[in-house]
């Protein structure tokens, strides 16, 4: 028999264990829509009610349809996804009061004509408007209802979908902050390319001229030498001046992305805590069966901070190469956080060497460069396969490898992959930083790192650090 007190526990735990994967889900996609129908299907089977809604404020006026359960038709119009803030007065005051407003019978309430029009074609009796906040401004609204019967909503449960609608906020804002740097990066390799044209266009017209004046005498013949060095030499400060521009470029955008990223990372931080503290305080009974969940959230705020740590290198460079790097102790923790990437597919082989391998570096550093190439190993394999992780000491230095036996990279692209933003991989699967900023990693430590790959075999990659910089 089931005791209210056992019964009560129970949906506390389930409640938080909804807003735990809806926290994960906002973590790990970047993905729009998928992360919106996972808040409403959320929060709908949280709250046990039958309609929910996600409205993104587009402007002052304007309201676009986001995601809603249950789901939207594929084939929806864009323009029946839009709807004026003017013509529903309940969203309106929810937006501009920043607090939930809650209808308990939509039969008595005092509706617009276009609120009665949703009410009757969902068939809608409670309704609660919940505004999701980001910086102290409303961004959107999320409208839960219930549809056979009417229904008060209690204060434990407007507190509970707030605080959904609080970490819906955040999920806006990292997917638009994703959206915006693929957008910076697609315009920045744009620019690059109409400049080189311009160049060659440039350089074609001077070569014309200078071959037609050599035709005349030999004294044009001797300007045509001197134009050519000129060119030489323009051609050479054009080139630089164009990677200077790329990389100011990249200093600036990655310095803003780390930023940007902080702020919605530090909600998520406090939400772990607020979490740990209630299950060590006020239900210690459940804290040994939620601590792996606890535990895989603070793996992943860790992993986004040094994510940031690492973007943060292109801006600034680090001089803190002083800790005590225990290499072993730094794969196996890597493997540890992306164990959930590989596990049940694929085989870890370790052949560490005999003994601990230590050298003077950054661990913080050193944790991000291993992390991207077992990860760039994990991604290679699509279905069964081996990483294989050796290590050894020679001559004076750690010699990392890590051999995947996944699809393997081509010769012609080989050469490139540690440039910054180059992938082939999909938007979901990679920005194409992660090599970039494990090479400048290995370099800053006055180390060298090698790559070997065959198509349809695999890839090995060679970290070679010095055991004191």
């Amino acid at each position: 028999m089931v005791t209210p007190d056992k019964y009560k526990k129970k949906r506390v735990l389930n409640e938080l264990n909804t807003i735990i994967e809806i926290g994960h889900s906002i973590i790990s996609s970047f993905d729009y829509d998928s992360v919106l129908q996972t808040i409403s299907d959320g929060i709908s089977r949280l709250l046990q009610i039958e309609s929910a809604a996600i409205y993104i404020l587009e402007n002052e006026q304007e309201l676009w349809l986001g995601a809603t359960t249950p789901p939207l038709n594929p084939d929806m119009p864009e323009a029946l996804r839009k709807a004026w803030l003017e013509d529903h007065p309940h969203v309106k005051r929810a937006i501009n009061g920043l607090k939930p407003i809650a209808l308990d019978d939509t039969l008595t309430a005092d509706l617009s004509p276009a609120e009665s029009m949703v009410v009757k074609l969902r068939n809608l009796r409670s309704l609660l408007y919940l505004p999701f906040v980001q910086q102290n401004e409303a961004i959107g609204v999320l409208i839960l209802g219930t549809c056979k019967r009417s229904r008060k909503f209690t204060n434990h449960e407007v507190a509970l979908a707030q605080t959904v609608a609080n970490q819906l906020a955040i999920a806006i804002q990292n997917a638009r902050l994703h959206s915006n740097i693929l957008n910076y990066k697609n315009n920045l390799e744009k620019l690059v390319v109409e400049r080189t044209c311009e160049l060659k266009a440039a350089n074609e017209e001077l070569k014309s001229i200078n071959e037609e004046l050599n035709k005349k005498n030999e004294l044009i013949s001797k300007q045509k030498s001197e134009l050519e060095d000129a060119l030489h030499n323009l051609k050479t400060v054009q080139m630089k001046l164009f990677e200077a521009e790329k990389m100011a470029s990249l200093g600036v955008l990655t310095a803003g992305v780390a930023h940007e990223i902080n702020n919605p990372l530090n909600f998520i931080m406090g939400a772990y805590l607020g979490l740990n503290n209630f299950f060590t305080i006020e239900l210690p009974d459940y804290l040994e069966k939620v601590s792996p969940l606890l535990g895989s959230m603070k793996l992943g705020i860790d992993r986004v901070t040094a994510i940031v740590r690492g973007l943060n290198q292109f801006s600034k460079d680090s001089k803190e190469l002083n800790d005590d790097c225990n290499i072993h102790a730094i794969v196996d923790n890597c493997l540890l956080i992306l164990q959930n990437q590989y596990k049940d597919r694929i085989q870890i082989q370790k052949k560490y060497a005999d003994s601990d391998i230590r050298i003077k570096g950054n661990i913080g550093k050193l944790h991000q460069v291993f992390t991207n190439i077992l990860l760039n190993a994990i991604q290679a394999i699509e279905n069964q396969g081996e990483i294989i992780v050796v290590t050894e000491l020679k001559n004076q230095h750690a010699v990392i490898s890590i051999q995947d036996n996944g699809c393997g990279i081509e010769k012609d692209i080989l050469p490139r992959i540690t440039e910054p933003f180059f992938t082939t991989k999909s938007p979901q699967q990679g920005t194409g930083l992660g090599l970039s900023i494990a090479y400048k990693i290995v370099n800053e430590h006055k180390g060298s790192i090698t790559f070997f790959s065959e198509v349809k075999k695999g890839t090995t990659v060679v970290v070679s650090l010095p055991l004191v910089n």
